[in-house]
């Protein structure tokens, strides 16, 4: 479906609380989310006369339930819609709740040969103060503008790189942080400020595309947390019952307490990981600051990524080695 015909954005629509329907309006934390297409979305947007758009269904889902088929499906769309030369930009919308995720992704399986922007919403969009409409309006008019490049989160007036975006909060629709970097644009009385340079640091392998999108399963990284009397129990049984599952254990991403830390339980247990060919990589569960080495951890690598994006790097990078493999 295309509207206009000048500058052409194309909007993928991922589901999400931006696409939202609350039964009662008036109690917008009850909704189903991913209840509309993104025409709905667009239709009722004022959008100035130079921007045509054309939009696509990629997925309505929730994005708690993102699935490696969703995350196929948008990777394929994504080629597409950035190889089309009249597309100027590429707009997701996509729900809060794994979106620094995709678009960490976007971003590792990087660069694409058009800006591709995210935005996203805190209340569904029959709310009697939905933000989604606000969010997708300056994603569309931030594409457009001459800083606009790589991989980016538009919400609440705010523009975050992918590699530095992470929510923050359930309640307020300025739901993300850059954290100390700060973010890389905002909107102030409907002017663009840019506050520091684009610098993009992707500290990992990536598969090709091809390959991604034929893999019927990534490799399995699970996310383990260390906190008061954790006796490593969680990674035995991981490692216990790895083999029953349809796809084996082959990466841990540990947030741990402060600086990294783990308790003592929790270190034997990650070295036994180790010993037996899983991969471990070591974050900090605090959302501003980086995990750093202890003088006597002999296990894991450390990574400056949170840990959902440490996540997704980890599962990128198990699979480029794979592919490298063949």
């Amino acid at each position: 479906m295309t509207l206009n015909n000048s500058q052409k954005i194309t909007v993928l629509g991922m589901g999400g609380t931006i696409a939202g329907v609350a039964s009662d309006p008036n109690k917008p934390k009850e909704y189903a989310a991913g209840a509309l297409g993104v025409a709905d979305l667009i239709g009722h947007l004022y959008l100035p006369t130079q921007i045509s758009v054309e939009v696509h269904n990629v997925a309505q889902i929730n994005s708690k339930d993102m699935r490696v088929a969703n995350w196929q499906a948008l990777l394929k769309a994504l080629h597409a819609a950035t190889h089309d030369p009249q597309t100027q930009a590429v707009v997701i919308t996509h729900g809060t709740d794994t979106l620094e995720e995709s678009a960490y992704l976007l971003q590792a399986m990087g660069p694409w040969p058009k800006p591709v922007l995210f935005t996203c919403a805190m209340l569904p969009a029959n709310a009697p103060n939905a933000d989604g409409p606000g969010n997708l309006k300056d994603a569309m008019e931030w594409a457009m503008h001459p800083a606009c490049t790589g991989v980016s989160v538009v919400c609440a007036g705010q523009v975050h790189l992918a590699q530095d975006a992470q929510k923050i909060t359930t309640e307020a629709v300025e739901a993300f942080t850059s954290g100390p970097s700060g973010c890389f644009a905002s909107k102030v009385d409907g002017q663009w400020h840019i506050h520091h340079q684009w610098t993009v640091e992707i500290p990992h392998q990536r598969p090709g595309l091809a390959y991604a999108l034929a893999q019927t399963h990534w490799p399995r990284v699970e996310m383990v947390m260390n906190h008061a009397l954790n006796d490593g129990a969680v990674v035995r049984a991981l490692l216990a019952t790895s083999a029953m599952e349809d796809t084996p254990l082959a990466g841990i991403v540990l947030a741990g307490t402060g600086m990294g830390t783990a308790s003592q339980g929790l270190e034997q247990a990650l070295q036994q990981a180790v010993n037996q060919g899983v991969r471990v990589w070591l974050s900090s569960r605090c959302i501003h600051g980086l995990a750093h080495a202890q003088p006597h951890t002999t296990w894991g690598d450390i990574t400056p990524l949170s840990a959902a994006k440490a996540r997704t790097a980890l599962s990128l990078a198990l699979l480029a080695e794979r592919e490298n493999q063949l």
